[in-house]
């Protein structure tokens, strides 16, 4: 009798300690959904809100996603499929479709959205899919608001030395420094600038190219990596610049789409009803560029007060995308569209853009 006491006893403790761990697994899930919910919401309202967010982080490190090593390349098979890999595989590259006879792009993506106009994910992979005339390597340090979270309050010095690692893993396996372009919107423009600036000083080489689009104005002022010395072409796609981009030049050559950045808190750009969707618009742009193949020009001006006048050097313009004339340098404005294809063609050049006559 005693031993059928103990038996149920013990099995009632059992039952307790499940019911136990699994109200506190619930109470956890809902911190946790409670965690991404209010960094969605922050995020909308730019790095400085998102950064002093009220989060858990005890509780957001319990979840799998958020550590370094948590990171994923993306390359090219010789038979065209998108294969992913760890950021730890960096030595495995070499035996994918990479031609040291190709120019080489490494996208370094920093930047979650939900919103399914941008997608940054689909342009990506669409612009490896497309553009086989390059190799092709986007590192993912965000593949949602968590790990971006992490990455703007934690990892930035350890993503920056990640990218150090992957240049160096390139040019080892024959691939050009000057040939390769690191490119990277929001914070992946700062970890890019930051993998190139620790390349450059390791081994005294720089990387033909940095294009930053829109640079983040991130958590700390000090954590704005964007320098024009960091590679030896640094061109920046400005975008918001208030709460999201940074505003000031800070490459060779810095294009303000619609003049918007250029002055604080200055309107929004075409389409937009959002700050964040400013923020968006650059890289809309630079993937339109690369994945389309359109022509979206920009003019040297010496202000944008005097590009709405019409006193700019036309004969010194560029097309925003991978290739720059070697002279190029200063500020350039253009005109675009709110809607796709955002080009005016070379009507955007002047600041009352009229859309071209469509032929009957």
């Amino acid at each position: 009798m005693q031993q059928a006491s103990w038996r149920r006893w013990l099995c009632g403790l059992c039952l307790l300690t499940l019911w136990q761990h699994s109200e506190s697994a619930a109470s956890i899930d809902r911190i946790q959904k409670h965690n991404l919910e209010l960094l969605s919401q922050q995020l909308n309202r730019g790095w400085r809100a998102f950064c002093d967010a009220p989060v858990d982080e005890g509780v957001m490190a319990l979840y799998e996603g958020i550590n370094p090593s948590d990171a994923r390349l993306h390359v090219m098979t010789i038979t065209n499929q998108s294969v992913q890999l760890p950021i730890k595989s960096m030595p495995e590259l070499r035996d994918f479709d990479l031609n040291p006879q190709r120019k080489t792009l490494i996208y370094v993506n920093a930047f979650h959205t939900a919103d399914s106009y941008f997608s940054v994910q689909e342009h990506l992979m669409l612009l490896q899919t497309m553009r086989r005339d390059l190799n092709i390597i986007i590192v993912d340090f965000a593949t949602n608001v968590a790990q971006l979270y992490y990455t703007v309050r934690h990892h930035l010095s350890v993503h920056g030395y990640s990218i150090y690692k992957l240049l160096s893993s390139l040019t080892e396996a024959g691939i050009a420094a000057e040939d390769i372009t690191l490119a990277g919107h929001s914070v992946g423009a700062n970890i890019a600038a930051l993998g190139a600036d620790l390349y450059a000083k390791s081994s005294k080489r720089q990387v033909g190219q940095l294009i930053a689009i829109d640079p983040a104005t991130m958590c700390r002022t000090t954590d704005i990596l964007v320098r024009h010395n960091v590679a030896a072409r640094v061109v920046v796609l400005h975008g918001e610049g208030d709460v999201f981009g940074v505003r000031v030049p800070l490459g060779h050559v810095d294009i303000y789409p619609n003049g918007i950045g250029y002055f604080p808190r200055k309107k929004l750009q075409p389409g937009c009803d959002s700050k964040i969707c400013s923020h968006m618009y650059p890289f809309v742009l630079f993937m339109e560029a690369l994945i389309e193949g359109v022509m979206i020009p920009a003019t040297k001006c010496e202000n944008w007060a005097k590009f709405r006048q019409g006193d700019c050097s036309f004969e010194n313009t560029l097309n925003i995308g991978l290739i720059y004339p070697a002279n190029a340098k200063g500020l350039y404005f253009c005109m675009t569209q709110p809607n796709p294809p955002f080009t005016y063609m070379e009507h955007g050049l002047r600041y009352q853009a009229k859309q071209p006559a469509k032929s009957n």
